[in-house]
């Protein structure tokens, strides 16, 4: 708990790093909650795109900017193309990083819109059901 409260205290923009196959079961509300009572900015990074279907990455954007700035997010570098998702749509290169532009456009934007002359400070916060 120390260590979330140094984080959220350090941290300008606080990422939480949600696994796509099962987004609200490795949310923590908790974090949230504290995250914004210390005044800080929350992003949702939807990762593991390349797991599911797109249908369901398009539903699952939708649903999660209603509450914070979302950015779907694939970072693994494997080539998934036996898996359902993203490689088999043709929406993107399956052995490629998908997300990390808008990420950081989002962080440079955020940036500019408070003054910030100084690098902005991230805080990263994730739950991984499935390891």
């Amino acid at each position: 708990m120390r260590e979330l409260k140094k984080v959220i205290e350090e941290a300008d923009v606080v990422l939480q790093v949600l696994d796509a196959r099962d987004p609200l079961g490795c949310r923590s509300f908790d974090v949230e909650q504290r995250v914004l009572a210390a005044g800080k900015r929350i992003v949702l990074v939807l990762n593991k795109i390349d797991l599911i279907p797109t249908e369901l990455v398009d539903k699952w954007l939708v649903f999660l900017k209603q509450e914070f700035p979302t950015v779907a997010f694939k970072a693994s570098t494997q080539n998934q193309k036996q898996r359902m998702g993203m490689a088999e749509s043709g929406r993107t290169d399956a052995s490629g990083c998908v997300g990390a532009d808008a990420l950081m456009g989002l962080l440079k934007n955020y940036s500019r819109s408070h003054d910030i002359k100084k690098a902005v400070t991230v805080g990263v916060s994730f739950f991984d059901l499935w390891t």
